[in-house]
């Protein structure tokens, strides 16, 4: 049996204080500023056209590419950005916790407490960006999931790992089960199944002609409507999406325990291992990943989708361990060469919710409303753009104070009372 420390037992300050600068760790700012540009390349399609939308119809948002540079971007990004910075940033969200949770311990009574009161600002910060700002949100996804979290923080490391494996291995066999009956089900009832998908696809089809309608030509009503119908039809794969989101939440919570990133002299050969390991294992499964993705093109019930998945888990995660490793790496030796990046990522919240509101400008109606006219290379380069500009900003900002906007105001909020802000 594991035992549970009862905090409460020991006594603390009596007012809890956030996180100091010299109490950050470098490395890990550098890995969330590079989580953020990533996550930045990848959501390029889904700021500038209905993308999502478009998957299910099994097509890329960008139609029949013939172009190089946009065939060549297009498959470079599907290999190796995406699903690699949405697990990155969510190892880092479960990183960040405990982390978070951890010093809470040494400052309050109650960090629990505070742990709880911490994510509801966060989950009211992501309800406002997803119905108000940009439907793509993930912080809501993030704060919700992060609830089952305490449950695991007085857990050993293995306990932890067997959890986030368990968990994904067993939904990733009920999915095998579940497009298995799809499959015997397309041949003992080809009508009914071909009926089906024909309906959801042409509920994919109104919702394109949707978003087209509203995002390039709409009133600040059209868009607003819109919006909101895309966020709830995001939340409505809430159910799927936490056996894949949490196992990364608790797989950071691991590293957090095993003070892989806060103690990196310490733990330079096991990174080393991780950093060949995750690329001996994450790039051929996202070969296999991006096959399976085109070979289920157009049938939404194929049994490719369970091969996608976990291949997909797998080999994103790999190749995910393998860019943090390397960048812990490299910036033992060379720190002011990665140093930017770490400005980005001391504010990622901030900067996160800055892509959105630059993007939904540029792209829909109310300001250059370019939607649906940039394609994959001449995205990818205002991805970069973007993310220089931030880079820049945030080196200017974090000299005149400590923390981003953004940052403060949770910060504050959690703790109760409103901190200084400048340096």
């Amino acid at each position: 049996m594991e035992t549970h420390t009862n905090t409460q037992e020991i006594p603390k300050k009596s007012t809890a204080q956030p996180v100091l600068l010299q109490e950050r760790v470098g490395s890990i700012d550098v890995v969330r500023g590079f989580a953020l540009l990533g996550i930045l390349v990848i959501n390029m399609a889904m700021f500038s056209g209905p993308a999502t939308h478009f998957q299910i119809l099994g097509k890329s948002f960008w139609g029949e590419l013939t172009g190089f540079w946009d065939t060549a971007i297009v498959s470079f990004t599907d290999i190796f950005v995406a699903g690699k910075f949405y697990t990155m940033f969510a190892f880092l969200f479960g990183l960040g916790f405990f982390i978070f949770f951890e010093r809470a311990k040494e400052k309050t009574n109650s960090p629990r407490k505070l742990f709880y009161k911490r994510l509801c600002i966060l989950l009211l910060i992501g309800v406002i960006h997803a119905f108000f700002i940009w439907s793509g949100d993930v912080l809501t996804a993030y704060a919700v999931f992060g609830f089952l979290l305490p449950f695991f923080f007085n857990r050993n490391p293995k306990t932890i790992l067997r959890w986030a494996f368990g968990i994904f291995i067993g939904f990733l066999f009920v999915m095998a089960m579940m497009f298995g009956l799809l499959a015997v089900a397309k041949i003992a009832n080809p009508d009914i199944m071909s009926a089906a998908i024909e309906t959801l696809f042409a509920e994919a089809e109104s919702q394109i002609a949707a978003s087209f309608q509203a995002y390039r030509y709409g009133t600040l009503a059209e868009i607003q409507a819109q919006r909101v119908s895309d966020t709830l039809l995001m939340m409505k794969n809430y159910l799927a999406a936490i056996f894949i989101i949490f196992p990364l939440f608790l797989l950071g919570l691991y590293a957090g325990k095993k003070g892989f990133f806060q103690n990196t002299e310490t733990n330079l050969p096991t990174l080393k291992k991780i950093w060949l390991w995750g690329l001996i294992i994450g790039l051929p499964l996202s070969v296999v990943k991006f096959i399976a993705g085109n070979l289920m093109a157009g049938d939404p019930y194929s049994f490719f989708q369970v091969i996608y998945y976990g291949a997909g888990f797998f080999g994103d995660l790999g190749l995910a361990l393998f860019y943090m490793t390397s960048l812990v790496l490299l910036y033992q030796k060379r720190k002011q060469i990665f140093a930017p990046l770490g400005y980005a990522g001391r504010m990622a919240l901030s900067n996160y919710l800055f892509q959105s509101i630059v993007c939904v400008f540029i792209f829909y109606s109310f300001g250059l409303g370019f939607y649906g006219q940039i394609g994959p290379a001449l995205g990818l380069l205002l991805a970069l753009a973007i993310f220089v500009v931030q880079v820049y900003l945030s080196k200017l900002w974090l000299q005149r104070f400590q923390y981003g906007p953004v940052e403060w105001l949770w910060k504050s909020l959690t703790y109760g009372k409103f901190f200084k802000m400048k340096n």
